[in-house]
């Protein structure tokens, strides 16, 4: 039996970065509906949604950070999707780009949550989390063509 007969990586990997992506895709609209109204989420895990959503770090040049993670899950989300019709070389390698680049995104983020603002958003840690998630399983992907792991 072959690995994708069994169930392997191909199989379930799109749907875990598409439903991984639509998660973080709700939780950042939310965090950007509450910015613009001008509420602070309730903190139920950790404490300091307050002092996160309010910080001046939260804004980059007038643009809540927010409204990009939700363009940024939006686009996983439909990147996802695509890999769920089948996977093409670009939208394969378009996936671990983006997925890369927001890990690398999330780093300076969680280090001023910690050591600037020594306060943690409930809502922020979750996106973060999975947007590590979407990275570390875009490693699964396989563009067509590409070869998986012999069989043994």
């Amino acid at each position: 039996m072959t690995r994708a007969e069994s169930g392997g990586p191909r199989r379930w990997a799109p749907w875990l970065l598409a439903g991984a992506a639509y998660t973080g895709f709700v939780i950042s609209l939310y965090l950007t509906f509450v910015h613009y109204r001008g509420y602070v989420s309730p903190c139920y895990v950790v404490h300091g949604c307050e002092e996160v959503q309010t910080s001046k770090y939260s804004v980059i040049m007038g643009v809540p950070l927010a409204l990009l993670g939700t363009l940024f899950f939006a686009l996983m989300f439909y990147l996802g999707i695509a890999l769920l019709t089948g996977p093409r070389v670009r939208v394969v390698r378009a996936y671990k780009v983006l997925a890369f680049a927001g890990a690398l995104a999330i780093i300076p983020l969680f280090l001023l949550q910690a050591i600037v603002l020594k306060a943690f958003c409930t809502y922020c840690v979750a996106t973060e989390v999975i947007m590590l998630v979407l990275w570390v399983v875009s490693f699964l992907l396989a563009a067509p063509g590409q070869s998986e792991a012999p069989d043994a």
